[in-house]
């Protein structure tokens, strides 16, 4: 079986734990070779996991012959420009969540991976995770009965950084990320409800900035419904005063209950009766999408990511932010 030779480019937080162990203890996968736009950090980081090569940018990475396939772990704005380098560097590409800024980007993503002969896929990593399947498990046992609708609840007050302009992190700055939290957070949400319901077929959103803090969305309501019949209802709000997070699934025989955020335990509601099962996140929570690729890749097993519906999804979001987006101008 071959073993999937991994570079990956950048090296912040989200891939110190969640996804960059997961390619050196996937099996049949390795992580070779590593950049990032900090020299330093790219040292650090390969020194602390045993990466073989470090090197000073993305061309010399992308020109190393015994690098497969490589994971952009960069903010949105930097997507579609590395995507389509890896592609035509001929390696195959994986890329964070959002797959871009915007629709149109994703397209030219898309595009650029078929037409240079290499596969895509998108961090949408939660499709592979335990709890995840087991939820889509139930529903496909007809658990609840027939799901007729699905409410989304994600509320969070401001972190300490988030409360000076001075030192907003990336994801609440527009020209880097898009959008605010609702784009880096909820549009996982969007993308599991696509998993378990399939495609958002109509979407209806308004967002709103009520707070000050920052340019983004602070607030965002959105109803949709799926091709299949399932009606669907969110609330994201992320300068409250107390955290919520919670997900309800309603069929015409129960319910399911689950935190989408935490590995809290999934609750299902049927007669009366209530089951509680609690299934932890594994230690690299990417890792299980991490091994799907690679078993993909070697044509094992189909990997749960479906490039069209991670392209979907930012379309959805793109509907539900479009005209605060276009009130704020950008």
């Amino acid at each position: 079986m071959k073993t999937v030779r991994w570079g990956m480019i950048g090296c912040g937080a989200v891939a110190e734990v969640k996804s960059g162990p997961g390619f050196y203890k996937a099996t049949n996968s390795a992580l070779v070779a590593v950049t990032s736009a900090d020299p330093a950090m790219t040292e650090s980081f390969a020194k602390r996991h045993q990466v073989p090569r470090a090197y000073d940018s993305v061309e010399a990475l992308l020109e190393d012959a015994g690098v497969d396939a490589v994971y952009v772990a960069t903010p949105p704005a930097y997507h579609k420009p590395l995507a389509l380098q890896v592609a035509r560097a001929g390696k195959h590409v994986y890329v964070e969540k959002p797959m871009a800024m915007r629709h149109d980007e994703c397209r030219e993503i898309v595009d650029a991976c078929r037409d240079n002969g290499v596969r895509l896929y998108v961090a949408f990593y939660r499709r592979a995770m335990p709890r995840f399947l087991q939820i889509r498990e139930w529903l496909q046992q007809g658990a609840v009965g027939t799901v007729l609708c699905v409410q989304a609840i994600q509320h969070q007050p401001p972190a300490a950084e988030d409360l000076k302009r001075e030192t907003l992190p990336w994801r609440l700055l527009p020209k880097v990320s898009g959008g605010g939290k609702f784009l880096d957070m909820g549009i996982h949400t969007l993308d599991i409800f696509d998993f378990l319901f399939g495609p958002i077929e109509t979407v209806h959103g308004l967002a709103a900035n009520h707070a000050g803090l920052y340019d983004v969305e602070d607030t965002v309501t959105a109803s949709w419904q799926h091709a299949s019949g399932v009606l669907g209802h969110g609330s994201w709000c992320y300068v409250c005063d107390e955290s919520r997070d919670r997900v309800e699934i309603i069929g015409t025989a129960g319910r399911i209950e689950f935190e989408f955020f935490s590995d809290a335990p999934l609750r299902l509601i049927r007669g009366g009766k209530v089951e509680e099962l609690r299934i932890p996140n594994p230690p690299h929570v990417q890792q299980p999408f991490i091994q799907s690729i690679v078993d993909d890749l070697n044509g094992l097993a189909p990997c749960p990511g479906n490039v069209e519906s991670a392209m979907h999804s930012t379309w959805v979001a793109d509907e539900i932010l479009g005209t605060y987006r276009l009130s704020k101008g950008y």
